[in-house]
């Protein structure tokens, strides 16, 4: 077998510590509760009086990254390195001094390897994060993660306020996206300085699980250098998570905390405490976090609470400079600026808020589901999934062909109407009441406060709580067509059945022709595609695949080099042509 040859060689393993970066910026995203394909490459710039005839190297060599988008690159370093902040930088001790042109060069790299991938984002729709370059032999590499621009208009990010100097320490990450984005960074960056990296698979960098926590506790310095221009501690997440834990006389913490500059002219004062409880102090924090109400919220910095007050109606959310954070339930809180989810603990586990659907996925979504409905009905049924979202209390509302019928049959479990069109005001009144809203695909309600029947079965999950699983359980039990939105306490909004969308037909095709037809040098990026798009294939294009990983796991495998197998394939049995377009 021909040997695989790096043209643009780094080091051995190059490749492999490429791809370790990928999987776990890809799982660190997916623990968030994000599913995009972060794509990973590195960037090597020549160091200084080294003879490597590669100026620049990119790993990897034949993707979608070509050599000519750091044509420049090596003289770009050398401009930012001359005019960097540090050169008129003079430290009192003779280490800095010396280590001082090292950590400029570092910064250099880094700088200009963001600037060459500009151009790059702009016109592929992603967003390179670029994490500090490290001397790897002849090299000073940089690794990249990259992930799709729309990432973040779906979740909204924090403003970047201007520096006011170049020795600033800025507004920390803009997102909990950005901090988990850049902790993987800093992993990489720290497994570059250790020997032949990308030789222990996944031993190098921590484990997702961590890396989120990590990154929970830096984004939540964001709001610390919001609020204050002081030092801020930065276990301000854990402080967080104690308190939620606590219970007061049994009794669950649920209340606000606003975090502010206590003498922010936004906040009006009900009530000031004459010595400030310290915050770390958890169980007195607890305390006083039962006076905290609807109207009005406790207010403390990072470090003390200093009453009781409220936000005025002057106060400009835009502005970033006041967080709330609601104590849902038990051990279960989230942090906001404005109306904006920023960061949700469930049992010290940080998330992003549950994504809401856009408006064409959900209309999409009934149009398959019940496609007798017509699409002004399906706008006014999207109106009123976001006026149940966004109520503070839990919801249900079914959709159901036969929800006549059902209305009936359920009539001892609820309270059957006449049918009337469902409007946001009755929404708003009926939801006040245990039980499930049932509505017809025309958008006519039958009954109220249903309690749903139903088997329990293999989409049922001891992680939710009932009121999903009771729609899980009536949904998968019956026949005809049915969809439930569910508002649950901890303001998680599920749509069941959301469909998966549809896939191109020709693409599909396309792939497993690349896979069939790849060698054991070039299958990784058709393998990848179609491992994440498994439920669309045939049991002929399944068959097709598993034949050709057959003959690629049995070529011999070189000294030093890693394989990545695959389970088998094999078609979903919930598959069916619908979910293809031509």
């Amino acid at each position: 077998m021909a040997r695989q040859t790096i043209s643009l060689f780094m080091w051995g393993y190059q490749p492999h510590f490429r791809h370790s970066i990928e999987y776990r910026a890809r799982d660190v995203l997916k623990r968030l509760g994000v599913s995009v394909d972060a794509m990973a490459l590195l960037v090597g710039v020549r160091r200084p009086d080294h003879a490597n005839r590669n100026p620049v190297c990119v790993e990897p060599e034949d993707g979608r990254w070509p050599l000519a988008l750091f044509d420049g690159l090596v003289d770009s370093v050398e401009d930012v390195y001359s005019k960097h902040d540090l050169q008129d930088m003079f430290f009192g001790d003779e280490p800095s001094m010396r280590d001082k042109p090292e950590w400029m060069r570092r910064d250099s790299v880094t700088t200009a390897v963001h600037r060459a991938l500009m151009p790059y984002d702009e016109g592929h729709g992603v967003r390179s994060f670029v994490g500090q370059a490290r001397p790897v032999g002849d090299f000073y590499v940089a690794p990249v993660i990259q992930v799709p621009d729309a990432l973040f208009r779906k979740f909204p990010q924090l403003k970047q306020r201007a520096r006011k100097d170049k020795f600033d320490r800025g507004s920390g990450h803009p997102s909990l996206i950005h901090a988990a984005l850049a902790t993987v960074l800093d992993e990489a960056t720290s497994a570059l300085q250790g020997p032949d990296p990308g030789r222990s698979v996944g031993g190098e960098m921590r484990r997702a699980d961590e890396i989120v926590r990590l990154a929970a506790k830096a984004f939540m310095h964001t709001a610390g250098l919001a609020i204050s221009d002081r030092y801020m501690y930065d276990d301000l997440f854990d402080r967080l998570n104690r308190i939620s834990s606590l219970l007061y006389e049994g009794a669950r913490g649920v209340g606000r905390l606003l975090l502010a500059n206590p003498k922010h002219p936004g906040i009006e004062y009900l009530l000031r405490f004459q010595t400030p409880v310290r915050i770390h102090d958890s169980r007195w924090t607890r305390k006083v976090l039962q006076i905290a109400g609807p109207s009005a919220a406790l207010v403390a910095d990072s470090e003390h609470v200093y009453g009781l007050g409220r936000l005025l109606a002057s106060h400009d959310p835009k502005d970033q400079s006041i967080f709330a954070v609601d104590f849902l339930d038990h051990y279960n809180w989230e942090l906001r600026s404005g109306g904006i989810v920023l960061l949700r603990s469930l049992y010290g586990e940080p998330t992003l808020p549950s994504e809401i659907i856009e408006a064409d996925a959900f209309i999409s979504n009934l149009a398959r589901m019940f496609p007798a409905s017509t699409q002004a009905t399906r706008e006014r049924i999207w109106k009123l999934f976001n006026a149940a979202a966004h109520q503070k209390i839990g919801s249900m509302i079914v959709i159901a062909e036969d929800a006549a019928s059902e209305a009936l049959r359920l009539e001892a479990q609820g309270t059957n109407i006449q049918p009337v069109e469902l409007s946001i005001e009755l929404l708003r009144q009926v939801s006040a009441i245990d039980g499930s809203i049932l509505m017809d695909p025309q958008g006519y309600c039958h009954a109220i406060g249903v309690i749903l029947d139903g088997l329990a079965n293999d989409k049922c999950t001891p992680s939710r709580g009932s009121r999903f699983n009771s729609a899980v359980r009536y949904i998968r039990s019956g026949i005809v067509r049915r969809l439930a939105i569910v508002v649950s306490e901890d303001r998680t909004v599920d749509i069941f059945p959301l469909l998966r969308p549809r896939q191109s037909r020709k693409e599909l095709d396309d792939y497993v022709r690349a896979f069939t037809a790849a060698s054991v040098h070039d299958y990784h990026a058709s393998i990848n595609w179609l491992d994440s798009r498994r439920f669309y294939l045939s049991a002929q294009q399944c068959a097709d695949i598993n034949a050709a990983l057959a003959r690629i796991e049995a070529f011999p495998q070189e000294v030093g080099e890693i394989r990545f197998l695959q389970s088998p394939f094999s078609a979903d049995p919930e598959f069916d042509d619908s979910y293809l377009i031509d």
